[in-house]
């Protein structure tokens, strides 16, 4: 589990493009072998202090995942993993 705090963050300048929703969605699956985008059960897109990010959550294979993916350059900002029962 990971966090990281949005205190110095510039916001891009305007010329700068946003990923899509879709590329977002691949991003967290890529760090969860053989969940599929079904396996998304949220997925919003946000602004947080100004920054655009995507956050969802994926359940797969007994796990939970949360996670906020930054809108802009795609990194993960924040990932947690715990056990669930459905």
């Amino acid at each position: 589990s990971y966090d990281s705090d949005a205190e110095g963050y510039a916001p891009p300048t305007a010329n700068t493009t946003a990923i899509t929703a879709d590329q977002a969605r691949q991003i967290a699956l890529a760090e969860v072998p053989g969940a599929t985008v079904n396996d998304i059960y949220e997925f919003e897109l946000d602004r947080d202090d100004g920054r655009l990010e995507y956050e969802g959550t994926i359940y797969y294979n007994g796990m939970e995942y949360e996670f906020t993916i930054d809108g802009y350059s795609g990194a993960i900002r924040s990932w947690e993993a715990e056990p669930y029962r459905s």
